[in-house]
């Protein structure tokens, strides 16, 4: 058993089991060079964020921007809803997609945590939009009295409300019912409010065993991961976000067989990316390569969770 120093961590590892043909251990350096000058990054390029300025509008994503922008610019609509596997981008989606909203036309509030009782989850908007203590607020009635009165002022301001609920699979089906009552509150024809219901693909399945509420949402997409031509314009594009030049740092080699261990998943592209860029560095390789990738992919499925292609 050696002990190996690895960036500012000190940890035990047996050569035999770490990586049998490649040594993912950092020879000891006197002048080492940290990972991000080697690589001439400004920031780490595949940290699990919410940060916007990473997000790559591939053709899903586009369409799922194009189709949410709809539904809230006709405001008759009343229910969207978002979908996706786990990973594939839907929260990100939902932030640029609220970035881009003008706030003069729009008031929008996003609830992180959807499983709450609807009215915890009515409490919550009321807060955000009006920041009035609960205290006043006490009862069912109260709570929708308060909400009538502050879709009625956004009305008045010319102003649409956009009620967004992420982990919406996270909803008991009483919440649901419930939710879909806001939706009737509407003007000349107009809705005073959209509701956008974001969640993972069981939610599909929980709306279909509803019907009063599945035949009020206008409209819905589903997410799907990344294709294989998109693969390579993701990694580039995530690495020029974070300060590298042209962002060419994966041959297609590397990318294709990245896309193949994540199958399209940008999280999962991520997590393989991130690791085969420090991979590449501690080896001192001029770009990340299948070599660093492949070494990669073999321990996650070892150690890890990473399905088998």
């Amino acid at each position: 058993m050696r002990v190996y120093r690895f960036r500012q961590w000190r940890f035990h590892i047996c050569p035999a089991t770490f990586y049998p043909d490649v040594r993912f251990c950092c020879r000891e350096k006197t002048e080492a060079v940290d990972l991000l000058t080697y690589w001439r990054l400004n920031e780490r390029p595949f940290e699990p964020t919410w940060d916007t300025r990473f997000f790559f509008e591939g053709r899903e994503h586009d369409e799922a921007l194009s189709r949410l922008g709809f539904l809230v610019s006709e405001q008759s609509m009343l229910l969207g809803m978002l979908t996706g596997e786990v990973g594939c981008g839907k929260t990100l989606t939902r932030a640029v997609f609220t970035d881009h909203l003008a706030t003069d036309r729009f008031c929008v509030v996003t609830q992180e945590n959807s499983s709450f009782r609807f009215n915890d989850l009515l409490e919550l908007v009321l807060r955000a939009v009006d920041g009035e203590p609960p205290s006043r607020r006490r009862g069912k009635l109260a709570r929708y009295d308060s909400f009538l009165k502050i879709i009625e002022r956004l009305a008045a301001e010319k102003r649409h409300l956009v009620l967004i609920f992420d982990e919406a699979q996270e909803m008991s089906p009483a919440t649901l019912n419930e939710l879909k009552q806001l939706t009737n509150l509407n003007r000349a024809g107009k809705s005073l409010l959209t509701v956008i219901l974001v969640g993972q693909p069981e939610l599909r399945e929980r709306v279909a065993r509803l019907p009063a509420i599945n035949q009020r949402i206008s409209l819905r997409f589903h997410l799907h991961p990344l294709s294989r031509a998109e693969a390579g314009d993701y990694l580039r594009h995530r690495l020029k976000a974070a300060g590298h030049p042209s962002g060419d740092l994966f041959p297609p080699d590397a990318v294709d067989r990245a896309y193949e261990a994540s199958q399209g998943v940008p999280r999962e592209l991520n997590r393989i990316a991130k690791l085969a860029l420090e991979f590449a560095w501690v080896q001192e390789y001029p770009e990340v390569n299948s070599i660093a990738v492949d070494a990669v992919v073999r321990d996650l499925r070892q150690h890890q969770n990473l399905p088998q292609a």
